[in-house]
């Protein structure tokens, strides 16, 4: 009998998929910050979406879609009514197995950042205190409801490969953070792990780096 791929099964753990949509994006994100001494910088994002995963999203229900912009429209769309935000470049490509998208968003504070709706559930924030600048963010929130161990192998099968990458470049030495490993000048941190890592995971994956 001919064994069918796990990603031929993905829709009888649709719901299970499309939670864990909501917490990772499900795809494989590099994300870099640069943050200038005034507040201001840029966010660079590259990332590679299963062709699977956005075929379930144009077959399925409305809700079931990528919750990323997958076109330049659609990423100027979402960008349309922010203060203090726009996208600077774009670029996007695919392949038989992913669509990769790369764009940079340029943002006059950390705090116009927040306001945008992909940001509103990430906590997102830069504090000062005493002349040491914090920012923190959650990069992903643990699922709400137990996740069984079927599922969680169907989503290794599907999301095998694919990897997060968080950087941050700050315009001084870096004095401490909750993760990830510092440049040699101290003035980038990246933390890097899988997205099934981070499927799997029972807790709030937060990142907090003070300079």
């Amino acid at each position: 009998m001919r064994t069918k791929h796990p990603c031929h099964h993905v829709r009888k753990v649709a719901a299970v998929c499309l939670a864990l949509i909501l917490l990772s994006s499900c795809v494989g994100i590099d994300a870099r910050f640069v943050i200038r001494e005034n507040g201001a910088g840029t966010l660079s994002l590259t990332y590679r979406v299963s062709q699977e995963l956005v075929e379930l999203g144009q077959t399925g229900s409305e809700k079931a879609g990528v919750p990323l912009p997958l076109s330049e429209a659609d990423f100027r769309r979402s960008l349309d009514s922010a203060r203090g935000v726009r996208l600077a470049s774009f670029h996007r490509s695919e392949n038989a197995k992913d669509l990769t998208v790369s764009a940079q968003i340029a943002f006059d504070s950390i705090e116009a950042l927040a306001n945008l709706p992909a940001f509103q559930d990430a906590g997102l924030s830069l504090t000062t205190e005493g002349g040491r600048h914090t920012l923190s963010q959650v990069i992903s929130r643990a699922p709400r409801e137990p996740v069984s161990e079927d599922s969680l192998e169907m989503v290794d099968a599907l999301f095998d490969g694919y990897d997060l990458a968080w950087s941050i470049e700050v315009p001084r030495a870096i004095q401490s953070s909750t993760r990830g490993m510092l440049s040699a000048d101290r003035r980038t941190l990246t933390y890097r792990t899988s997205i099934t890592e981070i499927l799997r995971s029972a807790a709030d994956i937060d990142l907090s780096v003070s300079w």
